[in-house]
């Protein structure tokens, strides 16, 4: 018999459940009751049940703190809340903290009761014979798994790892492997300036809620912000679902338990292990199309990138731009770029080309352009930073505009020079260039000068033209430059130096922001335009 505790501060709702059910015929036994959470944790000490079913709201500790004190405590049970209409957020937090299901209070019926609990003697059962297997190898097993699991994780990594060794390490049979399904799941937690992050445990957990009914799938972590499912077609099948519904339900879950949804890429039809990988790698560039609209949901199938800017090269559109008379040059300019920007757009070339195309542009009107003063110099320089870290097409569009203003109409920029930042602006850039190399977030920033997040956010940007998130970057990416200049040095050192703990959203910043990826940067090479 399982034993089952139950807690809730009407008598005539604990009289009901006990008298609802036979519930020895369920396979459960009523141990004990409670008015509050405080005397169920009492209870549940004494007896140690494997169910409790707890009302939410009660006097003096509620079901909420109830399930969270369980929890800390290590209590191995289950839990069933009862809840009212208007409890919909206290029943999120609780399922979020483990608790089984919830039942309303005012249609609780011995249908539905027995429904639910047939459901958690499944679970419980299942807990019991994996309690009952043998414990003497756990130490190895683990090993063994973490040893495989970075199998998988290097495989699809790095494009030079042998099929043969992951098939080795893993025991992996691919003769009905069959054609694959990929599914990866991106947060992209620096662009959305989140304070608190989820953690890895809830990531982890949501997504084997979504494929507990899949057996033969892979869960590859590579990350906080970068997981891949691989999942033979087979088993999508034989559960008459396909991976675009199974990625419709993974963007359900975490939009129920987050507040932020991931970029969630998938495509089926894919051949082997080895087409796979390449079907991954092409997703990290599709990833970079952020750039231009958030991807939310989407196949990939017949999605790529370009490396290619459409129709001209960056010193022909210099050229052209500076043969116009000098009172049309800026209309002209920004036209011009707001073209080009919208066909990149189009033709999904990579960011990290476009930026170092404008870049390149910029560089070329200032080597044609003279008198220019050193106060417009030093602003044109200011937005040539701004442009390599732009996280946005929209956020490029503005610091270009910006740069051939300052260019084409100097006048009109020059008393913004003469501005002094104020002091709660200059106390942010001090604690950020004090603490960019350690984890620091927006509330970090605010707390130090006293301010509230939003309005710091606000006077930042009008005063220094870009966001706080922006201009930390900005700093860890010219900050990393520097650090890569030493070849022996690692790279995910240096990511960690100025504050990334995730090297792949590292890498990823970095080769938009400098147009080749760190191997690339520290080997010498650059790409061209």
């Amino acid at each position: 018999m399982y034993q089952v505790l139950i807690v809730d501060d009407e008598p005539i709702v604990k009289i009901a459940l006990r008298s609802m059910l036979d519930w020895g015929t369920l396979g459960f036994h009523i141990c004990a009751t409670a008015s509050n959470g405080q005397e169920a944790l009492e209870m549940a000490e004494k007896y140690r049940p494997d169910l409790i079913i707890c009302d939410l709201k009660m006097p003096v500790m509620d079901g909420i703190e109830l399930i969270q004190t369980a929890k800390d405590r290590k209590m191995d049970c289950e839990f069933l809340v009862i809840s009212n209409y208007e409890d919909f957020n206290y029943v999120r937090t609780a399922l979020v903290l483990g608790a089984s299901d919830y039942i309303l209070k005012v249609s609780i019926s011995p249908e539905e009761l027995t429904s639910q609990l047939q459901k958690i003697r499944e679970k419980l059962e299942l807990k019991k014979k994996t309690q009952q297997q043998t414990q003497a190898d756990t130490v190895e097993e683990s090993l063994i798994h973490q040893g495989r699991h970075a199998a998988w994780r290097e495989f699809f990594t790095h494009k030079s790892y042998p099929l043969s060794d992951l098939l080795s390490i893993t025991g992996t049979d691919t003769s009905n492997l069959g054609s694959l399904a990929l599914c990866e799941i991106s947060f992209d937690w620096y662009d959305q300036q989140m304070e608190t992050l989820p953690s890895t445990e809830l990531i982890r957990s949501t997504l084997k809620n979504a494929l507990e009914h899949f057996n033969r799938r892979r869960i590859i972590f590579f990350s906080s912000s970068n997981t891949l499912i691989v999942i033979p077609e087979e088993e999508l099948n034989a559960h008459q679902n396909t991976i675009a519904g199974l990625a419709a339900r993974i963007e359900q879950l975490f939009r129920y338990y987050m507040p932020l949804s991931p970029a969630i890429l998938y495509q089926d039809g894919i051949a082997n292990l080895e087409e796979a990988r390449k079907t991954y790698h092409r997703f990290q560039d599709l990833l970079e199309l952020n750039f231009y609209h958030m991807f939310g949901l989407t196949d990939a199938a017949g999605l790529d990138t370009t490396s290619t800017i459409p129709a001209i090269s960056y010193k022909d559109l210099a050229a052209d731009i500076l043969a116009l008379p000098k009172e049309t040059c800026l209309d002209s300019a920004l036209e011009r770029v707001s073209e080009i920007l919208n066909a990149c757009s189009q033709k999904n070339v990579l960011p990290s080309r476009v930026i170092q195309y404008f870049v390149r542009f910029l560089d070329e009107l200032g080597y044609h352009i003279s008198g220019v003063s050193i106060a417009s110099h030093d602003q044109i320089v200011e937005r040539i930073e701004c442009i390599r870290n732009a996280v946005s097409q929209e956020e490029l569009s503005l610091h270009l505009e910006q740069a051939l203003t300052t260019f084409f109409r100097p006048t009109d920029t020059s008393a913004a020079q003469t501005e002094q930042y104020s002091s709660e602006v200059l106390q942010a850039i001090s604690y950020i260039h004090e603490n960019y190399s350690r984890k620091i977030s927006l509330a970090s920033v605010a707390e130090h000068v006293g301010l509230s997040s939003g309005y710091l956010c606000r006077i930042f940007k009008e005063e220094t033209g870009v966001s706080i998130n922006a201009y930390i970057n900005n700093l860890r990416m010219t900050h990393a430059g520097e650090l890569l200049a030493d070849k022996n040095s690692y790279i995910k050192e240096v990511a960690i130096s100025v504050g990334f703990e995730d090297q792949l959203y590292f890498s990823r910043l970095f080769k938009r922001y400098y147009g080749v990826t760190p191997s690339e940067y520290r080997a010498g090479g650059a790409s061209s335009v």
